[in-house]
């Protein structure tokens, strides 16, 4: 992996019991673990701070089938959402990544999109990702993020069976003003995971918050694992 997309992944390969639904993706932007079972990533990690946010404008084409996928791979395209219920969910958000147009398009592959219901994606999910980028914005702080869905009712897409809907979505943020290589346990810690219901766009994202923990405990994976071990036990129970 080269040096430049590391950031992304600082103490945070998270792998579950099962490494063989994990295709891992890296760009400049974010890396992500794509499932071709589910049609979905398990995860994305990714660095943000202040610099990441511009005026490039949001991407105007259509979502962009992952060209990077192996040939035997399902390969999600826009359509595949279209009259289903669900928005495609951007994981990493466009406005997170919009100080070029080449960084905001990234945010737009098929491999970084889950099926969110609209009161989720444009209501209480958002307000969590403003307040996200009022951390970096307006307080300075660095953050290291990872997001993504849990899934155990087996739900898809028109019921087709290629793409998962998650039950509900997560996102755990470390937050410092020093460097991300200087978490340590006095690094403030924001986690939440909300249904992915329509009735819930009013809602406050703190009514969602939750522990490293328990999203380890629904996920199957262990997030932070290259942390110090005492480090690591101390965050996910914060």
């Amino acid at each position: 992996m080269p040096n430049s997309l590391k950031i992304h992944v600082l103490w945070v390969i998270p792998y579950d019991k099962d490494s063989t639904d994990d295709y891992l993706i890296f760009r400049t932007q974010y890396a992500l673990s794509y499932n071709n079972l589910k049609g979905v990533p398990n995860w994305a990690s990714w660095e943000l701070d202040s610099s990441w946010f511009g005026n490039s404008g949001r991407y105007k084409g259509k979502f962009i089938t992952e060209f990077t996928l192996p040939d035997t791979f399902y390969k999600p395209g826009h359509d595949d959402y279209t009259n289903t219920g669900f928005d495609r969910g951007h994981v990493v958000q466009s406005h997170e990544r919009s100080r070029s147009e080449a960084d905001n398009k990234a945010t737009f592959f098929m491999s970084n999109v889950m099926p969110q219901k609209p009161d989720l994606n444009r209501g209480v999910w958002l307000k969590f990702e403003n307040f996200c980028k009022s951390l970096c914005v307006d307080s300075g702080y660095k953050l290291l993020i990872v997001a993504g869905g849990v899934y155990h009712q087996n739900n898809t897409l028109n019921n087709l069976g290629k793409i998962a809907i998650p039950d509900s979505c997560f996102k755990i943020v470390l937050t410092t003003k020093n460097t991300l290589s200087d978490i340590d346990s006095s690094t403030h810690v924001y986690a939440v995971m909300m249904p992915n219901i329509q009735g819930i766009r009013k809602d406050e994202w703190r009514k969602y918050s939750t522990t490293i923990r328990q999203i380890e405990i629904s996920t199957g994976y262990d997030f932070f694992n290259e942390l110090p071990k005492q480090i690591q036990e101390y965050l996910e129970n914060k």
